[in-house]
């Protein structure tokens, strides 16, 4: 579809509904037993399409845990073969809900095939909510801006829970008449207010984020919500224990609501500071790059491990044993489960490293970074502090690598460390392609400014 050109910038916005069947699978945990029973509230796609002088941008949302490369870039194809928007100018984030249908295979489902009909429900749906979006577009203003919120994110691996990232990222977009039309909303903090036990499809805490704000800016409001460094971010439940099943006090829905609300609240809040205009320069650029692979046994000693922690597991289960001394046999068996699959997974890049792409999406003097993991919220900091121009960073987008940790947090060890596919020095290379980047998708406009 050719480009209609509006004389000013243009946005339109769409949804379309993702919600799993009753009875899949619901993916995020590797101890939940049961499968899903309702639905809590509807997962959607979510699509925000901006266009300027034949520019475009689309930034999509979808309330999964995680989505495949190879299926965004599939998707991405399909969008621009709709849309004519370039696929390197398309951000496909996942939101990174544990309670929403299976949609990437990893350690927690090893032995499980996706779901082709699910996959594919959810492909057309995003590129339904992108081509919705494209078609609806309408003259607009944009702006780009920050909130700040206390009180949702934990760091769940230092005593202090520090550092954290308190930054809201925001689009936000007007009609016309400066009505607020649509926002979306960048915060960094795992979704898993819910835990194991819940069997019911949720968007967790960004669901009720955005409820609030849609019911905020009116009944034609839209409103969307892309993860950011959330590696090591949470709600302060440890990981390892969320992993072997352990479910603690306060996952609830309740407390979801409240958590929503509170980053609903701090992002309105910020909405009257930001300023918009109808003519931003809009820009994106990716690149590949390839993380190295860190240290892991081969196939058959990974195997061995895993043979071994079952055995040590079994032995205790039937002689019972003490919980203290269950719980860490079912922490070695977990650990041993992933790194047998990693093992066998990344077996093929050893020598030649992951292949990852990167993008950056620009409006006007800010720039959203998109990478496919999940990124520790200290190499986040970083790269905002280095950063030239204001930057904020969506995680989890245009595929899934799993854990980025910090060179540092690979000596601590830890469930993210060993959920964790590259090497140390990964940390670096990350810094490297961020700055770079960021020269590409601005270089137009410092050339202007010294002319």
């Amino acid at each position: 579809m050719p480009f209609k050109e509006f004389a000013v910038l243009s946005a339109g916005f769409s949804k379309s509904n993702i919600s799993p069947p009753i009875g899949v699978p619901l993916a995020g945990f590797a101890a939940r037993n049961g499968v899903c029973e309702g639905i809590h509230d509807d997962l959607f796609a979510r699509a925000l399409v901006l266009e300027n002088g034949g520019v475009a941008i689309a930034f999509v949302s979808v309330d999964v845990l995680a989505l495949p490369a190879a299926f965004v870039s599939e998707v991405r194809e399909n969008i621009q073969a709709e849309t004519g928007i370039r696929r390197e100018a398309i951000v496909i984030a996942s939101t990174h809900t544990h309670a929403g249908p299976v949609t990437v295979k990893t350690f927690f489902n090893p032995d499980d095939s996706l779901d082709q009909g699910i996959m594919k429900r959810i492909a057309n749906a995003i590129v339904e909510s992108v081509d919705a979006a494209w078609r609806s577009r309408r003259p607009a203003r944009v702006g780009v801006g920050s909130g700040r919120v206390d009180g949702i994110g934990v760091n769940r691996r230092t005593p202090d829970k520090m550092p954290v990232d308190a930054e809201i990222g925001i689009i936000k977009v007007e009609d016309e008449s400066r009505r607020v039309r649509a926002v979306l909303v960048n915060y960094s903090c795992h979704p898993t207010v819910l835990g194991s036990d819940n069997l019911l499809a949720t968007g967790d805490f960004p669901y009720f984020a955005v409820e609030a704000i849609e019911r905020e800016i009116g009944a034609e409001g839209f409103a969307m919500f892309v993860n950011g460094t959330q590696g090591n971010i949470s709600m302060g439940h440890s990981s390892e224990l969320s992993a072997i099943g352990v479910i603690t006090p306060g996952r609830t829905f309740e407390h979801a609501g409240e958590l929503g609300s509170k980053l609903a609240a701090a992002t309105m809040a910020a909405l009257d500071e930001i300023e918009t205009s109808d003519s931003p320069r809009i820009d994106s650029v990716v690149s590949e790059v390839r993380f190295p692979i860190k240290d892991l046994p081969d196939v058959k000693t990974a195997e061995e491990l895993l043979i071994m922690a079952d055995k040590e597991l079994q032995e205790l289960s039937g002689n019972g044993a003490l919980e203290e001394s269950l719980m860490k046999a079912k922490s070695k068996r977990l650990y041993a489960s992933i790194t047998d699959f990693y093992a066998r997974e990344m077996s093929e890049f050893r020598d030649e490293g992951l292949p990852v792409e990167l993008q950056a999406a620009r409006i006007d003097n800010a720039m959203f970074l998109a990478v496919p993991a999940e990124v520790f919220v200290e190499i986040g900091l970083e790269i905002k502090r280095r950063a030239k121009h204001k930057t904020y960073i969506i995680g989890i987008a245009n595929g899934y690598i799993g854990y980025l940790p910090t060179e540092a947090a690979h000596a601590d060890n830890g469930y993210e460390v060993v959920s964790s596919k590259v090497a140390p020095r990964s940390e670096a290379i990350l810094y490297k392609e961020a700055a770079m980047l960021e020269g590409r998708v601005f270089a137009v406009q410092e050339e202007t400014q010294q002319t």
